[in-house]
Parts: structure tokens; C-alpha cells; sequence
């Protein structure tokens, strides 16, 4: 009876141990392809100039839907729904800032020089 208990237990683990692998292996894709995403939307959107002074224009290939501003501290400045081509920030202090940039599922951060 042990040693059928023993087989049964290890076939288990083994089982349970493939189930976790496989997990771990699609979860590992699924990150290496919102990377390469985040790549590709890194190189089509385009943000100039840098350092600004009163506007910062972005251009993309990929439609972007929004956009929002943060301070280094992580506080968010200002979210741009309308119209993320064309932002004004002549209201912000002179400093570094992170731009997000969405684009439908994925999104990318930027650093951002204001004058």
C-alpha cells in the first residue's frame, strides 16, 4: 500500500510540478511580448522639443488615447484625454518630469525636460 501511496504521490508532484512550469513559461512570454510592444510604441512615438518651455508635441504611427504628466515624486500634474498631439506646460516649474504615453493596451514613460 506504501508503495502505491509513493508512485501516486510522485506522479502528483510531477504533475503539479509541470502544470507550475508551463504557468511560468506563458506568463514569460506574455512579458516578453508587452516588452517588445512597449519597444515598438517606445520607437514610433516621437516627443519634441526636449527641453520645453511652453508646448511638448507628440508624434506617433500608433494612435495615442491619452496622456498624463507626473512630477519625479510620482504625483500626477495633468492627464490629457483630448487631443495628446499638442500639450501645454508653460504651468509647470522648471524640472524633470515623466510624460505616460498610452496607446490602446500599452503604454510607455519618457522623461521630459521643462525650462
Amino acid at each position: 500500500m506504501k508503495k502505491h501511496y509513493t508512485v501516486f504521490l510522485f506522479f502528483f508532484l510531477f504533475g503539479l510540478s509541470a502544470v507550475c512550469s508551463a504557468q511560468t513559461e506563458l506568463q514569460e512570454s506574455a512579458s516578453v511580448q508587452e516588452e517588445m510592444t512597449s519597444f515598438k510604441l517606445n520607437q514610433a512615438v516621437k516627443m519634441f522639443p526636449n527641453p520645453v518651455q511652453h508646448y511638448v508635441n507628440l508624434q506617433s504611427s500608433i494612435p495615442i488615447t491619452h496622456v498624463e504628466v507626473f512630477s519625479l515624486l510620482g504625483q500626477k500634474l495633468k492627464d490629457v484625454p483630448k487631443n495628446p498631439s499638442r500639450i501645454y506646460l508653460g504651468d509647470l516649474d522648471s524640472g524633470i518630469y515623466m510624460i505616460k504615453i498610452y496607446s490602446n493596451e500599452h503604454h510607455i514613460t519618457k522623461k521630459l525636460v521643462k525650462r
